[in-house]
């Protein structure tokens, strides 16, 4: 089991910041956030994962950064650093976790032994 979160809350306050005070996509500004970043400093391993619940869409541009400038940057820095690095995954839950509905992995249905076992490394 990991340790509990610190703050046992969730705050959208600094995402209503973001909306009031900062430029929008019309003027190039996209804003993103990385939902969890699974790292085991013993074994050195490190996977990025998006999270959408509700069979929520991942923004396209959102995406492609990842897939196409963040990726390639954290694979290579990885190869020079001995770090395994087992990619960037979006999981959906049907609902909002894996146990009030289906699971999907990249678009695969899994069970919630197999998500346990993939992130449990």
């Amino acid at each position: 089991m990991t340790r509990q979160e610190f703050t046992n809350e969730r705050s959208l306050e600094f995402s209503k910041w973001i909306r009031k005070y900062l430029p929008d996509s019309a003027t190039g500004l996209c804003v993103g956030n990385l939902d969890w970043i699974l790292w085991n400093w013993k074994t050195k391993v490190l996977m990025i994962v998006e999270e959408k619940t509700r069979m929520g869409k991942v923004n396209i541009w959102h995406d492609r950064l990842m897939k196409e400038v963040f990726v390639p940057a954290l694979k290579s820095f990885c190869e020079k650093n001995e770090i395994e690095f087992k990619g960037y995954h979006v999981i959906k839950f049907e609902n909002t976790s894996p146990e009030d509905g289906k699971i999907y992995l990249d678009g695969v249905e899994i069970d919630k032994d197999m998500l346990i076992a993939l992130f449990g490394f």
